[in-house]
């Protein structure tokens, strides 16, 4: 079994898992300052991890619930097993499970699951993005004040400051913003066309990972927010339809 195949089963297992416990009572504990964890995300991981261990138990596994792989491995899953955790513990119809497998800094596979929508995103590199088996690209948008753009909040108040400030330069040039709670899904609909930008000042790897290959192989850039080179373990990322991406670096340096 490939990659991808693997990947898939192992989101499709964790959506299960979070939508049938969506309409029962949360259990919820605070890892940090606006940092939750639900008996979902946990239930989540370990379906995501036993099917990947299953199939390639010599891999790491870096994920959101505290698993990091060991030194040598070659070959890394990074898993969020449940994005969106404030939307599902208020039930906030908007979270998903991403899965992506990178060889050092190079992401290979791509796949983040929806299970309420039942809308799976994948990607392989250098074979482009699907979503539910058929090819999606960027939007074509290359007007600013038509653009639609996504963002969502850091947790720390500085970064929260300065992702206002981005905000209120963006306002005056962009037609609107969007803020899912879900930097994954965010990703995904700069992927579709949904959306033609996304920002995010303060990520963790396994929440852009698969994200940003969807991205890139749905023709769209993605780039540092200073516009150097992006790497899923940075924490900032602008990810943009290409198009429009040199317009929305002018207005994050201003």
């Amino acid at each position: 079994m490939n990659f991808l195949d693997t990947a898939l089963e192992a989101a499709r297992a964790a959506g299960y898992e979070i939508a049938r416990r969506l309409p029962q009572e949360r259990d919820v504990h605070f890892k940090g300052f606006r940092d939750i964890v639900t008996d979902a995300d946990l239930a989540a991981q370990e379906a995501l991890t036993t099917v990947i261990r299953a199939r390639f138990p010599q891999h790491g596994i870096l994920s959101e619930e505290g698993l990091a792989p060991s030194s040598d491995a070659d070959t890394v899953w990074v898993l969020d097993p449940l994005d969106g955790t404030t939307n599902y513990a208020r039930r906030l119809p908007n979270f998903s499970v991403s899965v992506a497998v990178a060889r050092g800094d190079e992401l290979i596979v791509g796949v983040i699951y929806d299970p309420l929508r039942d809308h799976v995103f994948c990607a392989e590199r250098g074979a482009g993005a699907t979503l539910n088996g058929k090819r999606i690209h960027v939007s074509p948008v290359d007007d600013l004040s038509q653009a639609v753009a996504g963002l969502d909040f850091a947790r720390e108040h500085k970064i929260r400051s300065s992702l206002m400030a981005t905000m209120v330069a963006c306002s005056e040039c962009i037609r609107t913003f969007r803020a899912l709670g879900s930097a994954a899904l965010g990703l995904c609909y700069v992927a579709a066309g949904w959306t033609d930008a996304y920002f995010h000042l303060s990520l963790a790897p396994w929440d852009v990972a698969a994200g940003g290959l969807i991205v890139m192989e749905a023709g769209g850039t993605i780039t540092c927010t200073d516009g150097g080179p992006w790497s899923y373990k940075q924490p900032r990322c602008l990810a943009t339809n290409g198009k429009l991406h040199s317009a929305f670096l002018r207005l994050m340096r201003t």
